[in-house]
């Protein structure tokens, strides 16, 4: 195993340490094989470790290692740390710059506008209708159903056309900071989407080779390492939204979506579900939005936590601040417990359903070996 990661109060520190091990037992005939660092048409490099007897996997292991790097934050102005901390994984650009801003709003005690939490939900449900129809795409092209993934793939790029129009950078780069929001969200619609998404998501779940491959695949049972999508489609009601008042949702109706199926069927279904709620929350969201440019003092002290609903779970920043600068950062990403609950769900399964089980948890391996400096 690379580097391991652990959790403490709430926030990651680095520590030569793994929740998961190697020790499963080795019965008659059980070998172990390594997968990857790159294989099998994964977007990042990551390391697998199976032990199985051929077919049926007993235990495995992921070494996230192959993806660590040191982001050097530390002593860097807050413009110069933002930089960088939207750029950790672009995919959640916007969620990563969210909680490292609303981190610092906290530190220094400012409240943004209004106008500017509501613009703030409209871009995280955009970031967020673009993850979620990128994993059913990819669950779609795992299972070889050409149509349905070419056309989901085709609405990732109509959101993400959408997005540098209203903002400037399709995936919300220099968008956000501290008190800032530089998109215009008036009269925004995404009728289109909704429309031809609603058909496809339909489909699917009509389309019987699609439902065997998820069905009863990587089900996860009492598990406290998820969150996010694979949180909800367990029966966990775990959403940041509702849990951090930050961001006003409650003034939106805002409604949880939770399944009981808790394998990747049901990680899909809540994926779609969150799609079309997103969309009913862009539209209302979008009537109040407003953008705004604050002032962050440039000697403000203090630390905060900021935590956002990514699309993949939940996700947080604490921040220490010393005359302006970034004394102590840490990260707790979403894909970190994920990671976990992926590697707990495969015990069980045969090895063909590790790509499907693998898309449905919308995991990203850049967000958890990263190391501030």
């Amino acid at each position: 195993m690379g580097r391991g990661l652990c959790l403490y109060e709430e926030v990651l520190v680095r520590e030569d340490c793994w929740p998961l091990s190697r020790g499963g037992e080795r019965g008659y005939g059980d070998f172990r094989f390594s997968y990857g660092p790159s294989a099998g048409g994964l977007l990042e490099s990551v390391g697998v470790d199976l032990l199985t007897s051929g077919e049926l996997v007993k235990e495995l292991t992921v070494d996230p290692g192959f993806k660590e790097r040191e982001v050097k934050v530390k002593g860097k102005s807050l413009e110069d740390a933002l930089l960088l901390v939207e750029r950790i994984n672009v995919p959640f650009s916007f969620s990563h710059s969210l909680a490292f801003s609303t981190a610092v709003e906290e530190a220094v005690d400012l409240e943004p506008p209004r106008g500017l939490k509501f613009s703030r939900i409209v871009a995280l449900e955009l970031e967020r209708i673009r993850n979620h129809l990128f994993v059913i795409a990819r669950l779609t092209e795992a299972a070889s159903l050409g149509v349905p993934s070419y056309h989901l793939y085709y609405l990732v790029e109509e959101v993400n056309r959408v997005i540098d129009a209203r903002c400037g950078h399709r995936y919300f780069v220099g968008s956000g900071g501290p008190l800032k929001m530089e998109c215009n969200f008036a009269d925004l619609r995404l009728g289109k989407v909704e429309e031809e998404f609603k058909e496809i998501f339909s489909g699917l779940q009509e389309t019987r080779i699609f439902v065997d491959r998820l069905q009863d695949n990587g089900r996860l049972i009492e598990t406290e390492w998820v969150t996010g999508p694979a949180a909800r489609a367990s029966g966990l009601k775990l959403d940041a939204r509702k849990e951090w008042d930050s961001l006003p949702y409650s003034d939106l109706g805002f409604q949880v979506q939770v399944g009981e199926e808790g394998d990747a069927l049901g990680r899909f279904i809540v994926r779609g579900e969150e799609v079309l709620e997103s969309l009913r929350l862009i539209s209302s969201a979008s009537r109040e939005a407003q953008g705004g440019s604050g002032e962050v003092p440039s000697s403000g002290e203090g630390e905060g936590l900021g935590r956002v609903e990514s699309p993949s779970g939940d996700l947080a920043y604490y921040l220490r601040l010393n005359r302006g600068s970034v004394e102590e950062v840490a990260l707790l990403p979403p894909s970190l417990l994920n990671l976990i609950s992926f590697s707990l769900s495969m015990r069980g399964n045969v090895f063909t359903d590790f790509q499907f089980n693998w898309e449905s948890f919308g995991i990203w391996i850049s967000e958890v070996g990263v190391k501030f400096a």
